[in-house]
């Protein structure tokens, strides 16, 4: 009898994932910076201007998405970008503070929910979304720079539409509000109690297009 329930799991499962519909979805586009300050390194005299962050370029990354026969979908996929930082540092010898200007890297992995409006095969298929998101942001190469790299979990939500080219292809455009935590985990200037203050959470709005094969 067991090797029968096995039997009968297995067919069960092969049965579900061939009427899932896979997607591979290579992607570029813009991402739009908070132009929020993120906050000091100089622990003595904190000032929340002291380091600031600038679009550079645009972005690019791949998704990989599962569809359900209907009106669902899970996606997984990364994201990479480029930022300049401008930060007021105080050197290790002493002194004034001194703007140092860098490039870093951002990678953002995600994890979401599609709802589509309409139904698999149509050739217009806008949809929303939202999920859970993680970025890592690279170690600015100043000198000085005591803070190292930074990891930050948020959240996004959006909506796009996919329209079909031909069969296996796809149109695909994108917008996503994303907020997570402030990169590098930097002090703002103490309020007027003496207490510290934190940046709080930092807010990215990412446009892309790209296209989406379908198997």
């Amino acid at each position: 009898m067991m090797w029968l329930k096995c039997a009968v799991v297995s067919a069960a499962m092969i049965t579900a994932l061939s009427a899932q519909t896979w997607e591979v979805s290579p992607f570029a586009g813009y991402l739009r910076l908070s132009k929020k300050p993120l906050g000091s390194l100089n622990t003595s005299a904190p000032k929340d201007d002291d380091t600031k962050l600038t679009a550079r370029q645009p972005g690019y990354g791949v998704s990989v998405t599962m569809n359900t026969h209907g009106y669902y979908g899970v996606e997984v996929g990364i994201l990479r970008s480029r930022a300049r930082i401008d930060s007021n540092i105080v050197p290790a010898s002493g002194g004034d503070a001194v703007l140092e200007t860098a490039t870093v890297t951002q990678n953002q992995v995600f994890l979401n929910g599609i709802c589509y409006f309409m139904p698999r095969g149509e050739w217009f298929r806008p949809y929303v979304t939202a999920g859970v998101d993680v970025q890592f942001w690279s170690t600015p190469g100043v000198p000085d720079w005591a803070g190292g790299s930074s990891k930050n979990i948020g959240f996004n939500y959006g909506g796009g539409v996919k329209l079909r080219i031909f069969k296996p292809v796809y149109l695909r455009l994108d917008v996503q509000d994303i907020l997570a935590g402030s990169p590098y985990g930097l002090q703002y200037a103490n309020d007027a109690s003496g207490s510290p203050r934190s940046p709080g959470l930092y807010r990215q709005l990412q446009g892309t297009v790209g296209l989406s094969i379908t198997f």
